[in-house]
């Protein structure tokens, strides 16, 4: 009976401090608010070393005060480090806006964290993803191009970026894609893949973006650089294909119908193409498709040759000169 008696002293004792227990949690969710609206913040989807961004973190605010200092605190993945940069209600503080500065090379994707809170409020985060890419052909983020002790390299005084070519069938040809950015559109609007990818542009962009001394290849330097590797058009995408992988993932994927050999030298990557909608461009094709402008033309359709994954084939197409964003090689 006394085991029995001291057991009922223990359960109530249990069972006041939880009830205090549960006040307590209580009032705490009753003294503590939800800030409104939604963080958000943004960041190009790639980076390399050097870049500098400016962050602001937007759309949060206490009750109808939207122009209350909130404090802001943020994680950088490549510091490892939360720093808090500003406090609330404190305009003497640091900005809560970041410049976020790329300072080291490392390939990969890295994830930017934004805390925003107040006295009596839960803390609102956001969350951007970024990859670092490197725009050393070779080196970098593309790597597969055994051959380049062999090519010469062109720098375009327009605004320095260098370009490797090779000579083909009595040609010069870039084995880039162009990525000058006086026209065109960068791959997920982040400038870093200009140099990696090129820029993707509608055929009149095209027919004028080469630099002085360079062209945009006509039909027939295609069918031309096709026979100097001697193979029908019907067998040239291997050929013109480089066994290319970015930040260490293979580009082309391997297919039984498709023998890659960059005979030509003209490492075709499939960096897709990009459609016209109205204001909007849409990426299309990464890892499927290598499309590329011709000078041939006729009213508003224009000439373009391109590859796909799958398949062994140069594919000719007409297409309209605006609605379609492509790549651009050029020849001299």
């Amino acid at each position: 009976m006394k085991f029995l008696r001291y057991f009922a002293i223990a359960a109530l004792a249990v069972s006041a401090m939880a009830a205090v227990s549960c006040k307590k949690d209580k009032e705490d969710t009753e003294t503590k608010e939800y800030l409104n609206g939604t963080l958000s913040i943004e960041v190009p989807a790639y980076l390399m070393k050097g870049d500098v961004v400016h962050v602001v973190p937007t759309g949060v605010y206490k009750e109808d005060e939207a122009d209350t200092l909130l404090a802001c605190s943020w994680y950088n993945p490549l510091t490892r480090v939360t720093d808090t940069l500003r406090l609330e209600d404190d305009p003497a503080s640091k900005s809560k806006e970041f410049d976020f500065v790329v300072d080291v090379d490392t390939l990969g994707t890295y994830t930017l964290q934004a805390y925003v809170w107040a006295d009596g409020y839960y803390v609102k985060s956001a969350s951007a993803s970024f990859t670092i890419v490197n725009p050393v052909l070779g080196t970098g983020s593309l790597k597969g191009y055994d051959f380049l002790s062999e090519a010469s390299v062109f720098t375009d005084s327009r605004d320095g970026a260098s370009y490797y070519y090779d000579t083909v069938g009595g040609k010069d040809w870039m084995i880039q894609n162009l990525g000058w950015n006086g026209a065109g559109e960068s791959y997920s609007g982040a400038d870093a893949m200009d140099p990696i990818f090129g820029r993707y542009y509608t055929w009149d962009e095209a027919a004028a973006a080469c630099p002085s001394g360079w062209h945009l290849p006509s039909n027939a330097d295609f069918k031309a650089l096709v026979a100097s590797a001697s193979v029908p058009e019907d067998a040239a995408a291997g050929p013109m294909m480089v066994n290319a992988t970015f930040n260490g993932a293979r580009m082309w994927e391997f297919w039984p119908a498709v023998k890659i050999t960059n005979a030509t030298h003209f490492s075709a990557i499939p960096a897709g193409y990009m459609t016209v909608d109205g204001q909007t461009d849409n990426y299309k094709g990464l890892n499927n498709y290598a499309m590329f402008w011709t000078s041939d033309n006729s009213g508003e359709l224009a000439v373009a040759r391109y590859i796909y994954v799958d398949k062994p084939v140069l594919y000719e197409g007409e297409f309209g000169k605006g609605s379609i964003r492509a790549s651009v090689r050029c020849v001299k």
